[in-house]
């Protein structure tokens, strides 16, 4: 009993050290935070500029910050801050990257080729958003709930350069119920498929 207590101590140590040092090492490969210059704002965005509306908006930031620069990751990483909610990017612009996208559909329609589900934040780059304000960065937190949103429409297209998902929202998770039935739907299934299987020895006879 001891010598299954030890062995079962030692493992959740490796473990731990384990783990620690994969967090160390995924830390240290992100862009070092002061590197980020500070963020000029050069107006307050509107979080009504899309259809659906964004819960929030972050900017406008002087410049394009939806790029892979080591300046602008920090520079995104500090403007989602200060979107409300503990919401951190980490980092990650090779995922961000592959979200990205150039140009709208119908001239004023982000569709990132996905449904998107819950809490998402969005930048944006526009050259010359609606306004006085020239080259700037936007970053929008949206809920789009669990029936989810194929697309977002912008009120005012003008400008647009490019766009990407910097912290996608999880899809629903099925209600107990939802899954309830689906394995009472398995289990039938499965039966039916064994009742065929059986022989008929009434046909054989």
């Amino acid at each position: 009993m001891l010598r299954r207590l030890m062995i079962g101590l030692l493992s959740a140590a490796a473990v731990a050290v384990s783990s620690s040092a994969y967090a160390k090492e995924t830390r240290s490969t992100l862009p070092d935070r002061s590197a980020s210059s500070l963020l000029s704002v050069t107006s307050v965005c509107d979080a009504t500029m899309t259809n659906p509306d964004a819960l929030a908006c972050s900017g406008y930031f002087a410049g394009n910050l939806i790029n892979g620069s080591p300046t602008d990751i920090a520079n995104a990483q500090d403007a989602i801050e200060l979107l409300p909610g503990d919401f951190e990017w980490d980092g990650n612009w090779a995922a961000v990257d592959a979200t990205k996208i150039m140009q709208l559909v119908s001239g004023n329609v982000l569709d990132f080729g996905q449904t998107l589900f819950g809490l998402t934040i969005i930048g944006a780059h526009f050259g010359n958003v609606d306004g006085t304000d020239g080259n700037v960065s936007v970053f929008w937190l949206f809920d789009f709930g669990t029936e989810g949103a194929s697309s977002i429409i912008l009120d005012h297209p003008e400008g647009f350069s490019n766009a990407a998902i910097y912290t996608p929202g999880a899809p629903p998770v099925p209600e107990p119920a939802t899954w309830g039935m689906m394995l009472f739907g398995f289990a039938i299934a499965g039966y039916a498929l064994r009742r065929n299987r059986r022989p008929n020895f009434a046909q054989l006879a």
